[in-house]
């Protein structure tokens, strides 16, 4: 089994969510300092920043190896070179021990736009609307 931290389209409730229905949410978490959000449309990506106080709160579940197969492929992970993928793959400490988070390797364009708060829930319902 693996732990995996998520922060964006994954959370409960949200668009890609249907992928952990079969896991085990262990609770809510926030991100070691200096890791902070950016809006990339219609789903954020994590990005190491030296911005003192910068967190990103998320989810952790604890998934099997079929499942973090279906989640590296949704985040574009290259398992070969993580560096080459949209997302690497790190590992972080939340409250619930270590956890695999996706983190956004700025090949595809990149935002200027951060997320504040570093929790994509609350931002995306309020900039959508919802």
């Amino acid at each position: 089994m693996h732990k995996v931290f998520v922060y964006g389209s994954l959370l409960s409730g949200m668009g890609n969510h249907r992928l952990l229905l079969e896991s085990k949410k262990l609770g809510v978490s926030h991100s070691p300092e200096g890791f902070g959000m950016i809006d990339l449309g219609y789903f954020p990506g994590v990005v190491k920043i030296d911005r003192p106080g910068s967190r990103v709160i998320g989810e952790v579940y604890e998934v099997n190896d079929e499942t973090l197969t279906r989640l590296d492929r949704l985040e574009g992970y290259n398992h070969t070179d993580g560096t080459r993928g949209l997302y690497n793959r790190l590992e972080i400490d939340t409250d619930f021990g270590k956890a695999f988070i996706y983190i956004f390797n700025n090949r595809y364009g990149e935002s200027n736009h951060l997320v504040e708060n570093g929790d994509w829930r609350t931002y995306y319902n309020k900039t959508r609307g919802i």
